[in-house]
Protein backbone atom coordinates (compact mmCIF):
# COMPACT_ATOMS: atom_id res chain seq x y z
CA UNK A 1 0.00 0.00 0.00
CA UNK A 2 1.20 3.48 -0.88
CA UNK A 3 0.45 6.44 1.39
CA UNK A 4 0.75 9.91 -0.12
CA UNK A 5 0.72 13.13 1.87
CA UNK A 6 -1.09 15.77 -0.17
CA UNK A 7 -0.91 18.29 2.66
CA UNK A 8 -0.37 18.22 6.42
CA UNK A 9 -0.74 21.17 8.77
CA UNK A 10 -2.82 24.27 9.33
CA UNK A 11 -2.58 25.23 5.66
CA UNK A 12 -4.49 22.12 4.62
CA UNK A 13 -4.65 18.38 5.28
CA UNK A 14 -5.08 15.50 2.88
CA UNK A 15 -3.74 11.95 2.51
CA UNK A 16 -4.31 9.15 0.02
CA UNK A 17 -4.18 5.43 0.83
CA UNK A 18 -3.62 3.51 -2.37
CA UNK A 19 -4.13 -0.25 -2.10
CA UNK A 20 -4.28 -2.15 -5.38
CA UNK A 21 -7.20 -0.78 -7.37
CA UNK A 22 -8.74 1.06 -4.42
CA UNK A 23 -8.00 4.54 -3.07
CA UNK A 24 -9.22 5.92 0.24
CA UNK A 25 -8.75 9.64 0.87
CA UNK A 26 -8.30 11.04 4.36
CA UNK A 27 -9.48 14.66 4.80
CA UNK A 28 -10.36 17.14 2.08
CA UNK A 29 -8.55 20.23 3.33
CA UNK A 30 -6.49 20.64 0.16
CA UNK A 31 -7.79 21.73 -3.27
CA UNK A 32 -9.17 19.01 -5.51
CA UNK A 33 -6.54 19.77 -8.15
CA UNK A 34 -3.79 18.79 -5.69
CA UNK A 35 -5.65 15.64 -4.70
CA UNK A 36 -6.20 14.66 -8.34
CA UNK A 37 -2.53 15.10 -9.13
CA UNK A 38 -1.54 12.94 -6.14
CA UNK A 39 -3.75 10.05 -7.28
CA UNK A 40 -2.79 10.41 -10.97
CA UNK A 41 -6.35 11.52 -11.76
CA UNK A 42 -7.72 8.03 -11.09
CA UNK A 43 -10.97 9.25 -9.55
CA UNK A 44 -12.78 6.06 -10.56
CA UNK A 45 -10.63 4.17 -8.05
CA UNK A 46 -11.57 6.40 -5.09
CA UNK A 47 -13.84 4.51 -2.70
CA UNK A 48 -14.46 7.59 -0.56
CA UNK A 49 -12.97 10.29 1.63
CA UNK A 50 -12.96 10.26 5.44
CA UNK A 51 -13.25 13.64 7.18
CA UNK A 52 -12.35 14.08 10.84
CA UNK A 53 -14.12 17.39 11.57
CA UNK A 54 -15.58 20.55 10.09
CA UNK A 55 -12.59 22.93 10.27
CA UNK A 56 -11.51 24.33 6.91
CA UNK A 57 -8.01 22.85 6.92
CA UNK A 58 -9.67 19.41 7.01
CA UNK A 59 -13.00 19.90 5.25
CA UNK A 60 -12.72 23.14 3.30
CA UNK A 61 -12.87 21.58 -0.17
CA UNK A 62 -15.79 19.21 0.33
CA UNK A 63 -17.78 20.83 -2.48
CA UNK A 64 -14.92 20.37 -4.96
CA UNK A 65 -14.47 16.70 -4.05
CA UNK A 66 -18.19 16.04 -4.35
CA UNK A 67 -18.16 17.56 -7.84
CA UNK A 68 -15.94 14.63 -8.86
CA UNK A 69 -18.45 12.13 -7.47
CA UNK A 70 -16.38 11.35 -4.36
CA UNK A 71 -18.44 10.25 -1.35
CA UNK A 72 -17.50 12.02 1.87
CA UNK A 73 -17.77 9.93 5.04
CA UNK A 74 -17.99 11.35 8.56
CA UNK A 75 -19.39 10.24 11.89
CA UNK A 76 -23.04 11.11 12.45
CA UNK A 77 -21.96 13.90 14.81
CA UNK A 78 -19.55 15.50 12.34
CA UNK A 79 -22.14 15.05 9.60
CA UNK A 80 -24.45 17.41 11.51
CA UNK A 81 -21.67 20.00 11.87
CA UNK A 82 -20.80 19.95 8.18
CA UNK A 83 -24.42 20.22 7.10
CA UNK A 84 -24.97 23.16 9.46
CA UNK A 85 -21.79 25.04 8.50
CA UNK A 86 -21.30 24.11 4.85
CA UNK A 87 -24.75 23.02 3.76
CA UNK A 88 -23.41 19.72 2.42
CA UNK A 89 -24.74 16.25 3.22
CA UNK A 90 -22.06 13.67 3.95
CA UNK A 91 -22.47 9.93 4.54
CA UNK A 92 -22.85 9.63 8.29
CA UNK A 93 -21.36 6.62 10.07
CA UNK A 94 -22.03 5.43 13.59
CA UNK A 95 -19.09 5.83 15.91
CA UNK A 96 -17.48 2.59 17.13
CA UNK A 97 -19.16 0.58 14.36
CA UNK A 98 -17.39 -1.03 11.40
CA UNK A 99 -18.25 0.18 7.91
CA UNK A 100 -17.00 -1.26 4.61
CA UNK A 101 -15.79 1.33 2.10
CA UNK A 102 -14.37 -0.34 -0.98
CA UNK A 103 -11.43 -2.52 0.03
CA UNK A 104 -11.23 -0.74 3.39
CA UNK A 105 -13.07 -1.22 6.68
CA UNK A 106 -13.28 1.85 8.90
CA UNK A 107 -14.38 2.65 12.44
CA UNK A 108 -14.78 6.29 13.54
CA UNK A 109 -14.19 7.11 17.20
CA UNK A 110 -14.48 10.38 19.08
CA UNK A 111 -11.38 12.38 20.01
CA UNK A 112 -11.38 15.63 22.04
CA UNK A 113 -10.86 18.77 19.94
CA UNK A 114 -12.03 21.68 22.06
CA UNK A 115 -15.74 22.28 21.52
CA UNK A 116 -15.73 20.79 18.00
CA UNK A 117 -16.86 17.25 17.22
CA UNK A 118 -13.86 15.34 15.86
CA UNK A 119 -12.99 11.74 15.03
CA UNK A 120 -10.05 9.46 14.73
CA UNK A 121 -10.28 6.44 12.43
CA UNK A 122 -9.28 2.81 12.77
CA UNK A 123 -8.78 1.59 9.20
CA UNK A 124 -8.35 -2.03 8.18
CA UNK A 125 -6.82 -2.48 4.74
CA UNK A 126 -5.70 -5.51 2.70
CA UNK A 127 -2.18 -4.48 3.74
CA UNK A 128 -2.65 -4.03 7.47
CA UNK A 129 -4.29 -1.90 10.16
CA UNK A 130 -3.91 1.89 10.38
CA UNK A 131 -4.58 4.18 13.34
CA UNK A 132 -5.32 7.73 12.14
CA UNK A 133 -5.61 10.51 14.73
CA UNK A 134 -5.39 14.23 14.09
CA UNK A 135 -6.47 17.40 15.92
CA UNK A 136 -6.91 15.56 19.21
CA UNK A 137 -5.87 16.75 22.65
CA UNK A 138 -5.36 13.08 23.51
CA UNK A 139 -6.61 9.64 22.53
CA UNK A 140 -9.37 8.45 24.90
CA UNK A 141 -9.12 4.78 23.84
CA UNK A 142 -6.67 1.96 24.47
CA UNK A 143 -5.46 0.40 21.20
CA UNK A 144 -2.65 -1.60 22.78
CA UNK A 145 -4.23 -4.99 22.03
CA UNK A 146 -5.37 -4.28 18.47
CA UNK A 147 -2.07 -5.03 16.71
CA UNK A 148 -1.72 -1.67 14.96
CA UNK A 149 0.60 -1.92 11.94
CA UNK A 150 0.80 1.72 10.90
CA UNK A 151 0.14 5.01 12.64
CA UNK A 152 -0.72 8.37 11.13
CA UNK A 153 -0.72 10.37 14.33
CA UNK A 154 -0.66 14.06 15.09
CA UNK A 155 2.41 15.42 16.87
CA UNK A 156 1.53 19.09 16.66
CA UNK A 157 3.63 20.92 19.23
CA UNK A 158 5.93 20.73 22.22
CA UNK A 159 4.87 22.55 25.36
CA UNK A 160 8.32 24.06 25.79
CA UNK A 161 7.98 25.84 22.43
CA UNK A 162 4.75 27.63 23.32
CA UNK A 163 4.96 31.33 24.05
CA UNK A 164 3.72 32.23 27.53
CA UNK A 165 2.78 35.68 26.20
CA UNK A 166 0.08 34.22 23.96
CA UNK A 167 -2.61 33.21 26.42
CA UNK A 168 -5.69 34.00 24.33
CA UNK A 169 -8.09 31.91 22.28
CA UNK A 170 -5.38 30.65 19.93
CA UNK A 171 -3.26 29.43 22.84
CA UNK A 172 -6.21 27.58 24.40
CA UNK A 173 -7.08 26.06 21.02
CA UNK A 174 -3.58 24.60 20.76
CA UNK A 175 -3.80 23.10 24.25
CA UNK A 176 -7.29 21.59 23.93
CA UNK A 177 -7.36 20.85 20.21
CA UNK A 178 -3.97 19.43 19.26
CA UNK A 179 -1.68 16.66 20.43
CA UNK A 180 1.47 17.61 22.31
CA UNK A 181 4.73 15.70 21.90
CA UNK A 182 4.63 13.91 25.26
CA UNK A 183 0.99 12.90 24.74
CA UNK A 184 1.88 11.58 21.31
CA UNK A 185 4.76 9.59 22.77
CA UNK A 186 2.51 7.96 25.38
CA UNK A 187 0.08 6.93 22.66
CA UNK A 188 2.80 5.49 20.45
CA UNK A 189 4.32 3.62 23.38
CA UNK A 190 0.95 2.00 23.97
CA UNK A 191 0.68 0.68 20.40
CA UNK A 192 4.32 -0.32 20.03
CA UNK A 193 4.45 -4.07 19.42
CA UNK A 194 5.98 -6.62 17.10
CA UNK A 195 3.19 -5.76 14.65
CA UNK A 196 4.07 -2.06 14.36
CA UNK A 197 5.81 -1.18 11.10
CA UNK A 198 5.53 2.56 10.53
CA UNK A 199 4.66 5.80 12.32
CA UNK A 200 3.93 8.92 10.30
CA UNK A 201 3.83 12.13 12.35
CA UNK A 202 1.16 14.42 10.92
CA UNK A 203 -0.07 18.00 11.39
CA UNK A 204 3.14 19.41 12.91
CA UNK A 205 2.94 23.07 13.88
CA UNK A 206 5.24 25.34 11.87
CA UNK A 207 5.84 27.59 14.89
CA UNK A 208 5.53 25.25 17.89
CA UNK A 209 7.01 22.08 16.45
CA UNK A 210 10.39 20.70 15.42
CA UNK A 211 10.29 17.80 12.98
CA UNK A 212 13.85 16.50 13.58
CA UNK A 213 13.45 16.56 17.36
CA UNK A 214 10.00 14.97 17.30
CA UNK A 215 11.10 12.23 14.95
CA UNK A 216 14.20 11.53 17.03
CA UNK A 217 12.28 11.23 20.29
CA UNK A 218 9.68 8.93 18.74
CA UNK A 219 12.41 6.67 17.32
CA UNK A 220 13.76 6.20 20.84
CA UNK A 221 10.52 4.63 22.10
CA UNK A 222 9.75 2.17 19.29
CA UNK A 223 11.56 -0.88 18.00
CA UNK A 224 14.51 -0.19 15.72
CA UNK A 225 12.78 -1.61 12.64
CA UNK A 226 9.80 0.78 12.90
CA UNK A 227 9.96 3.46 10.22
CA UNK A 228 9.35 6.87 11.83
CA UNK A 229 8.77 9.77 9.45
CA UNK A 230 7.20 13.21 9.22
CA UNK A 231 4.31 13.74 6.82
CA UNK A 232 5.21 16.69 4.62
CA UNK A 233 3.56 17.75 1.38
CA UNK A 234 4.60 15.37 -1.39
CA UNK A 235 5.85 12.61 0.95
CA UNK A 236 5.19 9.11 -0.36
CA UNK A 237 5.59 6.02 1.79
CA UNK A 238 5.07 2.32 1.20
CA UNK A 239 3.26 0.50 3.98
CA UNK A 240 4.10 -3.21 3.99
CA UNK A 241 3.88 -5.87 6.64
CA UNK A 242 7.16 -7.51 5.71
CA UNK A 243 10.33 -5.45 6.23
CA UNK A 244 11.89 -6.74 2.98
Amino acid sequence: MIVKTIGSGSSGNGYALISGEDILLLECGVPAKDMLQAIDYQVSKVSGCLVSHVHKDHAGYIKQYMQYGIKIYTSDEVEADIEAVMGEKTVGLQRMKRQKIGAFTVIPFHVPHGETECDGWLIDTPDGRILFITDAEYCPYDFSKLEINYGLIECNYSEDYLSTEDSGIKYNHVLTGHMELQTCKRLIKSINSKSLRSIGLIHLSSSNGHSARFMGEIKEIVDCDVDVWVAEKGTEKEFRLMPF
